[in-house]
């Protein structure tokens, strides 16, 4: 397994780890209301079950899994695959600390969703090479 796809994974785990702390602490309000800015939380959860966890988990395994290219690096630029993971999770930082009423006027969420972005294009790049059938390939 890629380190890039090592790295990815244990993250995404650690956002899952997150958003499920947030997610009691949200549900626990339900039962026993604890603060009305607890509410404050809910696009945190949010950001890192989905972007965190989910979104990361899926681009780190089919970083891994889809088929290796015959010719040169078998998944590519393996500096291009560092950026990857350092833009997402640089992106992902920002989109979190964006959330913050203290650096709101610093529009982090937009750069760091620019900065996600940059990092979904970049594993499209990674990955547009490595969709092919060898059905057909000759021995």
């Amino acid at each position: 397994m890629p380190a890039q796809t090592v790295y990815m994974l244990r993250l995404s785990l650690c956002y899952l780890t997150l958003a499920v702390a947030i997610g009691s602490i949200l549900l626990y309000h339900k039962v026993q209301p604890l603060h009305p800015g607890v509410w404050a939380l809910l696009p945190l959860h949010f950001e890192a079950a989905i972007w965190g966890w989910f979104i990361q988990f899926v681009m780190g395994t089919a970083y891994w899994m889809f088929p290796r290219r015959l010719e040169g690096d078998a998944r590519g630029s393996i500096l291009l695959a560092w950026c990857m993971v350092a833009f997402f999770n640089t992106g992902l930082l920002l989109l979190i600390a964006g959330y913050f009423p203290a650096i709101e006027f610093l529009k982090l969420k937009a750069v760091g969703r620019a900065v996600i972005t940059c990092s979904i294009l970049l594993f499209g790049w990674l990955i547009w090479n490595r969709v092919v059938s060898y059905r057909n390939l000759k021995h």
